[in-house]
Parts: C-alpha cells; structure tokens; sequence
C-alpha cells in the first residue's frame, strides 16, 4: 500500500469507519438526548407546574451542567482515537485496512473529534428543544431557549480565538494521550495532565521567587504597551505550534501500531 493520501481511499475508509460504528453512535445519540434532557429538567423541580417554567436560574443551571458534560465527553472522545485497536484482533483489522497511515490516522481524527462532538451538540440542542416542548406542554408562561442565556453569562468572559485556541490545544493532548495509552487512555490521560499542571505550577512558583518579584514587574512593563489583538495573535500562534506538535506524535505513534504490542512500551 502507497503510504500517500488517496481522497478515494480516505472517503471509503471513512464511510467503513462510521459503518462500522453506527450501532455506537445511535445508542450514544439516544443515550446523551436522554442524559441532557434530565440534566435540563432536574435542574429545578417545577417541570410539572402548570403556572410557571424552570425559571431563569434554573434553566441557566441546567446548561450550565451540560456544557461541562459536552466538555467532559468531547475529551473523552477525543482519547479515542486508537478506541478501534485496543485489542491485538482489532489492531489486524485496522492494520490490514487498504488505505494508508496517513489515511487512517485521519480518518479515526475526524470521527473522534469532529463527528462525535457534533453528534454530542446534536443531542444537546435536541434535549434542549425536547425541554422547552414539555415545559410547552406543561402550560408554563415563562420558557427560555437556554443558548442565549449562556451567550449572556459567558460571551462577555471569553475571548473568542483563545477560547478556541485552547479548546483544540487540550484536545490535541487527550489525541496524543488516546494514541500513547493503550488502556483507559482518558484515565491515564487526565492524570498525566494534573501531575504536569502541579509540577509546573510549583516550578513556576519557586522560578519567580527567584527571580524575584521586583524583576517579574520590571520584565513585564516592557510588554504593557502590547494591545489586546497582539496578544490575541501571539497566543495564536503558539498554541497553533503546539497543536501541530500534538498531532504530529500522535501521527508518529499511531504509525507504529503493531498487531503485538511491546510490554514495556505504553500502558
């Protein structure tokens, strides 16, 4: 098999990729439909008023709560990547596939984090919908759509290209985490991104004192004139650097999957 990029190829092997899946991805549409709805209507107890609605508060509450839990499973899902060669039988499936690396790796990328995600906002707009027709039908006078209530409460605190930025950074890392844990890869994943946290929060700590905190603020006055778009931009990049760095191990790693892994080498 050519070790290039065949657009061919890379449709069938993405058509054969959701195939195979669609038994997972209807329960895991049914199953995340029925968990943001009873997230959305437990947020508050009244659903079966028939004089008033969940209520501000509560409807924010309970989209507050499932955009963690968007959060949650699109990091989980990104860790999947190798979710379809856990085991030395599915490691030949994928192995004796008739499309290249390149092709593969890319494939299970654009299932794992993109599809997914967007089946998981599927679900959460359509339990969100679900909602407001039994709140409808419950008779109650007030019903928030729920989405502009987040754009509110949260838009005002988000830069757009940082916060977007670092949502594809971390989900670069739980890749490369998927691709480098053989087992329980979310697990493992998260653990080695809290221990790196504390370990550079601390050297961070014992590095400005140190340094000093007159010389931190005498650094830091050379960049005071920096406009906000500036910033914006060099964050940009560097984050971008280090996707690109992410994907591209994780490409390297994904490339050495053996039918027979070492056992010293991944957990």
């Amino acid at each position: 098999m050519k070790q290039t990029f065949d657009t061919n190829r890379f449709w069938q092997t993405l058509k054969w990729t959701i195939l195979t899946e669609k038994k997972s991805i209807f329960t895991a549409f049914i199953a995340f439909l029925v968990g943001f709805l009873a997230i959305q209507l437990f947020s508050c107890f009244t659903i079966f008023d028939l004089t008033h609605g969940l209520g501000r508060d509560a409807t924010l509450a309970g989209m507050l709560f499932s955009v963690v839990v968007f959060g949650f499973m699109q990091s989980y899902y990104a860790s999947g990547v190798l979710g379809n060669a856990r085991s030395s039988r599915q490691r030949a499936t994928t192995l004796m596939l008739p499309a290249s690396n390149l092709e593969k790796f890319t494939t299970r990328m654009i299932y794992c984090v993109i599809f997914m995600p967007l089946l998981l906002l599927l679900a959460f707009v359509g339990a969100t919908a679900l909602r407001m027709l039994l709140e409808l039908l419950a008779g109650h006078d007030t019903i928030y759509w729920g989405f502009d209530l987040l754009d509110y409460h949260l838009g005002p605190h988000y830069d757009l290209w940082l916060s977007y930025f670092g949502t594809v950074w971390t989900l670069s890392l739980f890749v490369l985490g998927g691709v480098f844990f053989r087992t329980r890869p979310f697990v493992w994943t998260n653990v080695v991104l809290f221990a790196g946290s504390l370990l550079l929060t601390t050297l961070m700590f014992y590095i400005g004192t140190m340094i000093g905190e007159d010389n931190i603020k005498s650094f830091l006055m050379n960049f005071s004139g920096m406009t906000i778009e500036t910033f914006d931009f060099i964050a940009c990049l560097f984050f971008s650097a280090l996707i690109v760095l992410n994907v591209w191990l994780s490409y390297r790693l994904f490339c050495r999957l053996q039918i027979v892994q070492h056992k010293w080498f991944n957990l």
